[in-house]
């Protein structure tokens, strides 16, 4: 069985792209109390405490299917290490998953599937407004549906490793994106009838 040595080196392998992951899913509020540096070092404590039973699982074949990669299994430790911190510098009963912004990148991407071209270039003004929008009609999304989409559009994720994030195969992976992205254009539709849809 791999020892601690083995995580170590692993972890280092991806530190730059689970950091990436963390920075881009701080909004201002939570970034003034912690860091991105801070989180993924509580999600390698994390690991630490995981990673015997991890192996042994891998080992016994007991994980979903060929069971997850490192990477994915260090990402899902990285996100629950990012909403522990959001619970604990968050005052009050709050929906975590729900409040953690879209990464604002991934947010201008959605909003240019939802919106109908042809409209011209954009002033600053009009991406604030679309990155608004969108937000507001991602929050009425359901947890499974928005969590897909973080994974897809504001993480880069491949359908691959969504699936062994999520221990489902890669095309029930990609049939919930493609359905979430649907009901997001759904939801679209009703709140700003204005703008139109593509999807």
């Amino acid at each position: 069985m791999a020892g601690l040595a083995t995580l170590g080196r692993i972890f280092d392998e991806h530190r730059v792209r689970l950091e990436a992951m963390i920075d881009r899913r701080l909004d201002p509020a939570l970034r003034a109390r912690t860091s991105s540096k801070d989180i993924l070092q509580d999600a390698y404590i994390l690991a630490k405490s995981r990673w015997p039973d991890f192996q042994r699982r891998l080992q016994s074949g007991s994980l979903t299917g060929s069971g997850p990669s490192t990477f994915s299994w260090l990402y899902r430790l990285s996100l629950d290490a990012l909403i522990d911190a959001w619970r604990k510098h968050s005052s009050g009963p709050r929906d975590v998953r729900r409040e953690m912004p879209l990464p604002e990148s991934s947010t201008m991407q959605l909003g240019c599937n939802l919106i109908e071209p042809g409209a011209g270039p954009a002033t600053q003004f009009q991406l604030a407004e679309v990155r608004e929008l969108v937000r507001k009609a991602m929050a009425k999304l359901k947890d499974s549906d928005r969590e897909i989409l973080w994974m897809r559009k504001g993480d880069q994720l491949s359908f691959s490793e969504i699936s062994e994030v999520l221990e489902i195969t890669v095309n029930v992976a990609s049939v919930r994106f493609t359905r979430a992205l649907r009901r997001l254009g759904k939801i679209w539709q009703e709140l700003y009838p204005d703008f139109g849809s593509t999807l």
